[in-house]
């Protein structure tokens, strides 16, 4: 492309992408926001920072009430550590809290789109044009502004993701991996790319951020105690396949019960499985599957995961000299199509992944292009997944419509990622 037309397409894209993110970010983002995520967030910061359990629901439900939080209430499900990283924010009034939060999280986001255009534009030749293409990305994610609504984490766990790559992509292992670590050590699933590290044989990263989950989880141990911890491996026993949190509150409390396993918005292929081949009274009215078979859908959850997990390591190249963004994207795919937890607002920890497949299709590579042109609009546009339609047999199907956006992105980065990685970049391009 000619480079007056990428510097004009630059400026329109730019221009039309950051007016619509100003106008959602303030709308949906700020003015509508349902603060319904920061809420347990701010509560877990305000409990570590008195030596409550703020995996216990009876004490959280109490401090939501005694802090006169006008939102809803979901559970904390994020490792003791990340409780102490949120006591200075629980320290200043709620309000004041949610603006810092809300500010960080922008910050977080534009910083990774920074770092997004230098992986991108490997000969710092059209910065202005791929920030142009990210921009416009970002004006029409609607994923993102729902982060933004709800108080999610996802900006910076984007950060992390996009840190960890700019790092190994210039041999700096060492950083990547307390940096993936770090992220690990509040959100469990950014430890999945220490495997990648493994993997790879990139092993003064897997050692880094090994060392750095040992010394958080010290740190959170000996703060905040045993019980604390306790309670957190209950929470993670609760959240396997087929299982949730705060699931039977009706017959103690009274409060909404929440099973996220079955969720409309959940778009785990698990949650898929459970919707489809399950009927029980947890249900109600979200849904009515074909059968009811627990079993079945238990054991293809499984193979889902084992079947995602052996695909990525078939197609990673063990030479720790190669490396592609592409196949580190299909890896922060993979971390999301795992758990048995994948809300449709993470998804902006795919952005990574996405602007990856960009640069390919934008150089010429289109196997799968309309696969792809397909997929980032099911991943953007918003979508009621709890419409009435999807409710009962194999309509159920409908609620996962991000997750086919992912699988098809990642098919795309599949069909055109390089036959031979580019080299790593050198040292003096940081």
């Amino acid at each position: 492309m000619d480079r007056t037309v990428e510097k004009t397409a630059g400026v329109l894209l730019g221009v039309i992408g950051l007016v619509y993110y100003v106008q959602s970010s303030i709308n949906t983002g700020y003015l509508y926001a349902t603060r319904n995520d920061f809420a347990h967030l701010y509560i877990a910061g305000y409990l570590a920072d008195r030596g409550g359990d703020f995996f216990d629901f009876p004490i959280v439900y109490k401090t939501h009430h005694y802090l006169r939080i006008p939102t809803g209430l979901n559970p904390f499900v994020y490792p003791p550590f990340f409780a102490l990283v949120l006591i200075p924010l629980s320290r200043v009034s709620y309000e004041t809290a949610w603006m810092i939060f809300t500010l960080l999280s922008h910050a977080a986001y534009l910083g990774s789109l920074a770092l997004l255009v230098r992986i991108l534009d490997r000969e710092a030749e059209r910065p202005g044009f791929w920030w142009g293409v990210l921009l416009a990305l970002s004006g029409c994610f609607y994923p993102l502004f729902k982060t933004y609504s709800a108080g999610q984490m996802n900006t910076f766990m984007l950060g992390v993701l996009t840190g960890g790559w700019y790092l190994l992509q210039n041999k700096r292992d060492k950083a990547a991996g307390i940096l993936l670590g770090l992220g690990a050590a509040v959100k469990i699933t950014p430890g999945f790319l220490l495997l990648y590290l493994a993997w790879k044989k990139r092993w003064a990263g897997v050692r880094t951020g090994l060392a750095v989950l040992f010394l958080s989880g010290c740190l959170s141990l000996l703060w905040l105690g045993k019980e604390v911890h306790v309670s957190f491996l209950d929470m993670v026993h609760d959240m396997r396949y087929g299982s949730s949190t705060w699931s039977d509150l009706e017959h103690k409390y009274n409060a909404v019960s929440q099973h996220y396993d079955i969720d409309p918005f959940n778009q785990a292929p698990s949650a898929l499985w459970y919707r489809l081949l399950t009927r029980n009274e947890a249900a109600r009215d979200i849904y009515q599957g074909i059968a009811d078979f627990p079993a079945l859908a238990r054991l293809l959850s499984y193979v889902t995961a084992l079947s995602v997990l052996g695909w990525l390591l078939w197609i990673t190249r063990r030479d720790p000299e190669s490396t592609a963004v592409e196949e580190y994207g299909l890896w922060t795919l993979g971390m999301l199509l795992l758990p048995s937890l994948f809300w449709d607002h993470y998804l902006v920890q795919a952005v990574l992944a996405i602007a990856a497949a960009l640069r390919l299709a934008l150089d010429g590579k289109t196997r799968g292009i309309w696969g792809l042109a397909l997929g980032l609009a099911l991943l953007a546009i918003p979508f009621h997944h709890n419409n009435p339609l999807f409710q009962h047999g194999w309509m159920t199907l409908g609620m996962a419509i991000k997750l086919y956006g992912v699988l098809l992105t990642g098919a795309f980065l599949w069909l055109n990622r390089p036959e031979k990685a580019a080299p790593l970049f050198s040292r003096s391009l940081l």
